[in-house]
């Protein structure tokens, strides 16, 4: 009896350990008030300063990330009946939602007033019924246009800011006429050149400047529910009714899937979302439980645990780690790393006597340190005072100590070098990738390659073409400071730019 008692609280604490383990790092910041229904789909803004969401009685709601206060209810008696997506363009000025009833709204961010309305053509099912619901929308990369589409199996176009009706493009539906399936969900390709959709087990592409098809995957263990943006350049993921969130390579021409992840049970659908790096991906429809899974090894690394009905979808913010989850109780909340905000460590040296020794002292040789050219994108840096081969410290681009995630405190900079890179469309570089000298030479040489990995994906989402950008990890082999002290280390875990062209 006595073994057994000890037996459970050895499990219990097993179990207590294990739900520490998962709920460590990601911690809830708020829970978000006004919503009235349940909640089918959130998304923050490009900037990450707004969360828009949508609830059953056809509202948009407006959230501050920053405040967590609810900015503002859209409602212009247009969306009868729920939400099902809600969508800003990649400049952020415009928001666009679809509603169950086939409406689809675009809205002006600045003043919120409604830019168009468009209505989705039904398809007259076998049983006499209308098949209108539309599930996804998304802008043009243009932002000429919106394409959205759902259970009728018609890709619809809209023009933005005008009376015009909405025109049926592209039809997924056989070619006699017979329904297919529900168009499940799209997105614009990395590339911008094709509208990407799910319908059925295919995952179709879009031509932009044709509405034509241009290729076809196909899932055969299972219809496919969303589609979104890969965490790699060319890749994009989709959630198939399975319970996988699988990637793809958009370039490859077989259609394979290059990585799957079991994230619930079969027959549950939510969309996948991955953190601006790429490293994690955030899953929903487990229950009332979100999960957060590291990419690098596949391993669910958090559990954001506190809805009283299922989570129908959860999201990173596109500018740190943050996740908003939203759930049929009614309720939305954001969950942060708390890892993020946790500044460097520094070493607090106390000064003691000096010891007693019986041998003279042996002292370790200075370290050398590289003569490196040095100039600072923060000074607004100017193409005629750079010449090729000069390598620019971008010394406020930090990450966690053996960790290839920067912190917060680094976003600034990274602006500043998108904005250089696009300010300069000819300008191609060179980004390597450092370490301190701790710890194992082979680890530091990995970790040095996915930290500059990181920058590297950071700058392609934001635009800047592949081609222009090269990588080259040293590890801790080039140290620009003495290994010998905090102060030093911190420098040496660094990213530097050099100037290939100009």
């Amino acid at each position: 009896m006595r073994k057994t008692f000890f037996g459970y609280i050895i499990i219990i604490a097993f179990l207590l350990i294990a739900k520490g383990l998962f709920a460590q790092d990601f911690k809830l910041e708020a829970t978000l008030a006004g919503n009235k229904g349940e909640v089918q789909n959130v998304r923050f803004s490009p900037d990450g300063k707004l969360l828009a969401g949508g609830d059953e009685f056809g509202n948009v709601l407006i959230w501050n990330v920053k405040s967590k206060a609810l900015e503002r209810t859209l409602n212009v008696n247009i969306h009868k009946r729920r939400v099902l997506e809600v969508t800003f363009n990649k400049n952020g000025n415009m928001l666009a939602s679809t509603c169950e009833d086939g409406t689809v709204i675009v809205w002006d961010t600045r003043t919120w007033k409604t830019l168009s309305f468009f209505k989705n053509k039904p398809f007259l099912n076998f049983d006499g019924s209308q098949l209108i619901s539309s599930s996804f929308v998304v802008f043009s990369p243009n932002n000429k246009y919106v394409y959205f589409g759902g259970d009728n199996g018609y890709i619809m176009k809209g023009l933005i800011a005008t009376n015009a009706s909405a025109d049926s493009v592209f039809s997924t539906n056989n070619a006699d006429g017979r329904w297919y399936s529900t168009i499940t969900g799209g997105c614009i390709s990395q590339d911008e050149r094709f509208l990407v959709i799910t319908v059925g087990n295919l995952v179709q592409f879009l031509d932009l400047k044709t509405d034509i098809l241009a290729k076809y995957f196909r899932y055969d263990e299972s219809g496919l529910n969303d589609v979104v943006n890969g965490p790699l350049p060319n890749t994009i993921a989709t959630w198939s009714n399975d319970g996988k969130v699988n990637i793809w390579n958009n370039n490859n021409s077989e259609g394979k899937v290059s990585a799957s992840f079991q994230v619930t049970t079969p027959g549950n659908y939510s969309g996948a979302s991955f953190s601006k790096d790429g490293r994690y991906l955030v899953t929903s429809a487990s229950g009332t439980v979100a999960k957060i899974w590291d990419m690098t090894n596949g391993r669910q690394i958090a559990t954001l645990d506190g809805h009283t009905r299922i989570v129908r979808i959860s999201r990173f913010s596109p500018t740190e780690n943050m996740v908003a989850t939203a759930s049929y109780d009614g309720s939305v909340k954001l969950w942060k790393d708390k890892k993020e905000d946790t500044p460097p460590v520094a070493v607090v040296v106390t000064p003691t006597p000096d010891p007693v020794v019986t041998e003279p002292v042996r002292e370790e040789p200075p370290v050398v340190v590289a003569d490196v050219p040095k100039k600072d994108v923060l000074k607004d840096i100017k193409i005629d005072e750079i010449k090729e081969g000069d390598v620019i410290q971008l010394e406020n681009i930090l990450f966690r100590q053996s960790r290839p995630e920067l912190l917060v405190s680094s976003n600034d900079e990274v602006d500043k070098l998108i904005g250089f890179m696009k300010k300069y469309p000819t300008v191609e570089i060179e980004l390597s990738g450092h370490t301190d000298n701790v710890g194992d030479a082979a680890k530091n040489q990995k970790l040095s390659e996915q930290r500059v990995t990181v920058v590297r994906n950071i700058l392609i989402r934001s635009g800047v073409k592949e081609s222009r950008i090269q990588t080259i990890a040293y590890g801790g082999s080039k140290p620009i400071a003495d290994n010998r002290v905090e102060a030093g280390r911190q420098k040496n875990r660094r990213v530097e730019m050099k100037i290939l062209k100009k």
